[in-house]
């Protein structure tokens, strides 16, 4: 077995250790100037824009500044449960922070360990959602066997039917009749069938994203809508399945429409984000579609609902746009997740980082 080369009394890539830690690490000198910040930090705390000085965070109770403060003064670590924020890209966070002060050369740091215990109760969510994804399709799948058996001998019937009768007033029946069984066939296809497999390919998301926004801004429809984006240009390249991205992006930028009336505002916003479960399954690197819009928002009795085939609270549509969009990112080992308050209910694309 290998050993690990010590120097110093420290592993000699220590520095590597740290980094890849899914506790977020902050090391502040004594001017509460960002020394040093791991990689899971930055997710924690936001890297849309340069990193602010900690106090600037938005606090849901006592700023995190006020326990710094007293660490250093008192020289005695604290660790705050459930601590809640807003970080610098403005997502609400729940996190233990242990706080703790040291001296290294003359010079006092302050120690900050941040855990996200408010991604621990999304990854339990998540698995639901997977599993519930899975239940509900085979679910679909036996009830459209069972429709379509009878539902054949209907539209067949009515066929039959129809060339024996001569009378227009009364074929008018039968089309009716042949009409709403074909409806309701398709309705069934696209709810039991399963996505036709197709060649993935290395893929900038941005392209997929772009596309898309740009057929929406071609319909008229969409006239009073304002697209905006803020996209982070470092997201490295997809293995992607490109129609399917476009059609789960497609049916959620839709949704988003119409939850603001056709008159609002709808963001896309991309952002990597490192050391990420979905499900039961961890990843090194995460991509993050986030489609934000400013409509009437989703009651939170209904947010668990909204992934369920034909639950929808609009006047138009059938209600299966989420569940396909669902479907075709589980099966490409993603997870669609859904955040609803007044004004702002944020869809949210997640894609492992997968090359080959």
């Amino acid at each position: 077995m290998d050993t690990m080369k010590v120097t110093d009394g420290l592993p000699e890539n220590y520095f590597e250790i740290v980094e890849s830690l899914r506790t977020g690490v902050v090391l502040l000198d004594n001017n509460d100037d960002y020394y040093y910040i791991n990689i899971s930090a930055r997710d924690i705390l936001g890297t849309s824009n340069m990193l602010k000085k900690l106090h600037h965070l938005d606090y849901s109770e006592t700023s995190l500044q006020f326990y710094i403060d007293s660490v250093k003064r008192t020289n005695t670590p604290v660790t705050l449960r459930d601590l809640k924020f807003k970080n610098f890209d403005k997502v609400e966070k729940i996190c233990d922070c242990s706080i703790s002060s040291f001296m290294s050369y003359d010079q006092q740091f302050t120690l900050l360990e941040f855990n996200e215990t408010g991604r621990l109760y999304n990854i339990s969510n998540e698995k639901n959602l997977i599993d519930q994804q899975k239940a509900t399709t085979e679910m679909v799948k036996g009830l459209s066997h069972e429709i379509k058996n009878p539902l054949g001998g209907i539209m067949g019937a009515a066929q039959l039917l129809e060339k024996t009768l001569s009378n227009e007033s009364q074929t008018k029946f039968t089309e009716i009749i042949l009409k709403e069984s074909e409806r309701l066939l398709k309705l069934m296809n696209a709810m039991a069938s399963p996505l036709q497999l197709e060649e993935k390919k290395l893929m900038n998301v941005h392209e997929i994203t772009e596309h898309v926004i740009e057929l929406f801004k071609y319909d008229s429809v969409n006239s009073g809508v304002t697209f905006s984006k803020d996209y982070d240009p470092s997201i490295p390249q997809l293995m992607l399945n490109r129609n399917q991205i476009i059609q789960a992006l497609m049916n959620i930028i839709r949704n988003a429409v119409q939850a603001t009336g056709y008159k609002g505002n709808v963001e896309i916003k991309t952002r990597p984000i490192q050391k990420f479960t979905i499900g039961t399954t961890s990843h090194d690197l995460v991509i993050k579609i986030d489609v934000i819009d400013n409509g009437v928002g989703i009651p939170q009795d209904k947010i668990k609902e909204i992934f369920y085939p034909m639950v929808t609270s609009k006047h138009e549509g059938m209600g299966l746009g989420l569940t396909i969009a669902q479907s075709i990112i589980v099966q490409n080992k993603g997870i669609i997740e859904c955040l609803s308050e007044k004004n702002k209910t944020t869809f949210s694309i997640i894609l492992p980082w997968i090359t080959e």
